[in-house]
């Protein structure tokens, strides 16, 4: 076997979506222990060919090949599969020596399925744990499905868990875990699995950013002891930071392949500055928040306060941030406003019409709801109160079309035509161009991309036309192209419908370009309230 040749071959891959291109015309080469980037706006065929790679079947190319090199072990009751360097050694499972194999990735179903048992994959927000339990047994079980030795899986799971910074939380149930927590958890479980190929779809696109980098360093120690990793992502420093090469997609094409740095230059000249606008005029307080406690009682962490002595006031057609790192409460804090958990002590007030206050903290322990409709009928303290969120776990009903998705499934009463016209002035306002909104609206959720299908979440929240809207990590896997645009039809709903919005956080960057203001969290608490008008 040559060493020259690579570990895994794409030539001319094409994949069409009922006659719908996706991907046209991919060829590239990626070496054994080589990081790959996946670079490209959202929609521009990163996932699909992720998912082509991992040998998901309804992402089978329409054209064209993928061939992996590797290592195969000859026993049948056997069937591991390891990189192609590792052909004439023992096999580690077995013992039978390794021999080398050119696999026709799609044309031998057989081989596929062994070649699959050596990749891995970390999917955008799907985070896939075992809620009941606790982050040690999570990893324990991904050592167990490979057959890892009993006497060593604990040593290895500590030292897992160790690299990803999350040694102080092995005893938690893994649904007490925020967000990015649960992702360090997943990439955790996916690097016990040892695969000889992990992909990484925006393995950091929700993590704040000394979050990110702890993950980046594990996935760069993963790389120099040998594995193979394409990443994918929308943010240019993480492809910077863990690639030696990156492919740029634009629209299922490649616009540029190269080493890492040239192509990312040219990928930012695209991109630009997300600009302030001038200043904007803030109307009288429309949010009080004050001494907001949520405490919790967990078999596994004793007294937990979530949120732990917060005020703040809020102004009515303010864009009010809060930033803070994974764990700091920022969540916590956004579900008590949005009426979802209840506090355990102080206050949460929003503004009904002039003067009058409504207590809304404990509305979720009451089990009294507020309509989540976009049309309510009348003027009154329900319409006033009405508060959306888009949360960092998102998802959109899966029988239905975007059109519907965005009418129809949250409770939109208003004549077909104009909800469609409706429909169609929020899309274009979040990027998406008049053709591109009327090819969108009859397609389902998995003819989507990660980012589209993000984007149309945001778009249910517009559509409710509510008084206070949450996003919860809203740009978290945006191309910044996207996140421009996203940043202006944030800016236009402020302007057109007086929504106040909260941003919940970690990209600082767009906090500052975006937000009047920003609370920064730690441990519960507001450490911090940053006026950015001036910035």
């Amino acid at each position: 076997m040559s060493g020259n040749e690579p570990f895994i071959k794409i030539a001319g891959i094409c994949k069409e979506f009922e006659g719908k291109e996706v991907l046209k015309n991919v060829s590239v080469e990626i070496n054994e222990g080589e990081s790959l980037g996946l670079l490209g706006r959202s929609g521009s065929g990163k996932s699909v060919l992720l998912h082509m790679l991992r040998g998901t079947e309804e992402y089978a190319p329409t054209s064209g090949e993928i061939i992996f090199r590797v290592a195969v072990c000859p026993s049948p009751a056997c069937g591991r599969v390891e990189p192609p360097s590792k052909a004439g050694d023992p096999c580690s499972k077995c013992g039978a020596e390794l021999e080398f194999r050119e696999v026709n990735f799609w044309k031998d179903r057989e081989a596929r399925k062994r070649v699959k048992k050596a990749v891995a994959i970390m999917l955008q927000r799907t985070f896939g744990l075992y809620g009941d339990d606790t982050v040690m047994y999570n990893v324990l079980q991904a050592l167990e499905s490979r057959n890892y030795p009993a006497d060593k899986r604990f040593r290895r799971a500590y030292e897992l868990l160790k690299a990803v910074k999350m040694i102080h939380r092995i005893s938690f149930p893994a649904s007490d875990l925020s967000g990015g927590e649960k992702q360090r958890v997943v990439l955790a479980r996916q690097l016990a699995l040892d695969p000889m190929l992990l992909l990484a779809d925006e393995p950091t696109g929700t993590l704040d950013f000394e979050t990110a980098k702890l993950v980046h360093k594990a996935l760069k120690d993963s790389v120099k002891a040998g594995m193979t990793m394409i990443t994918t992502s929308h943010w240019p420093y993480v492809i910077e930071e863990l690639t030696e090469k990156t492919l740029w997609l634009d629209h299922g094409e490649i616009v540029e392949y190269g080493a890492t740095k040239e192509v990312v230059e040219e990928f930012k000249k695209q991109v630009g500055e997300i600009e302030r606008e001038e200043y904007a005029k803030l109307g009288k307080p429309k949010i009080k928040i004050e001494h907001c406690k949520k405490y919790y009682y967990s078999l596994w962490r004793g007294m937990v306060k979530a949120v732990d002595d917060v005020s703040l006031t809020i102004n009515e057609n303010e864009i009010f941030g809060i930033v803070g790192k994974s764990g700091s409460g920022k969540t916590s804090l956004a579900r008590i406003i949005c009426q979802i958990d209840a506090l355990t002590g102080g206050s949460v007030k929003i503004r009904s019409g002039e003067e009058r206050w409504i207590e809304v903290g404990r509305v979720a322990e009451t089990g009294v709801w507020i309509a989540w409709g976009a049309r309510t009928p009348g003027v009154g303290e329900q319409a006033a109160t009405h508060v959306a969120m888009l949360h960092q776990e998102y998802s959109l009903y899966p029988e239905n079309t975007v059109l519907e998705n965005l009418t129809s499934c949250i409770g939109l009463k208003i004549p077909e035509e104009l909800a469609k016209m409706k429909v169609l002035f929020i899309l274009q306002s979040i990027g998406f161009s008049e053709d591109e909104a009327l090819e969108i609206l009859p397609k389902d959720h998995t003819q989507l991309s990660a980012g589209e299908r993000q984007r149309i979440v945001l778009a249910q929240v517009l559509m409710k036309e509510p008084a206070v809207a949450i996003l919860d990590e809203p740009t978290g896997t945006m191309d910044p192209i996207t996140k421009k645009f996203v940043a202006e039809s944030i800016r236009a709903a402020r302007e057109n419908l007086g929504i106040t919005f909260l941003i919940v956080s970690h990209d600082l960057d767009f906090v500052k370009m975006v937000c009047d203001r920003a609370a920064h969290m730690k441990n519960g608490k507001v450490t911090e309230v940053e006026d950015l008008r001036g910035a």
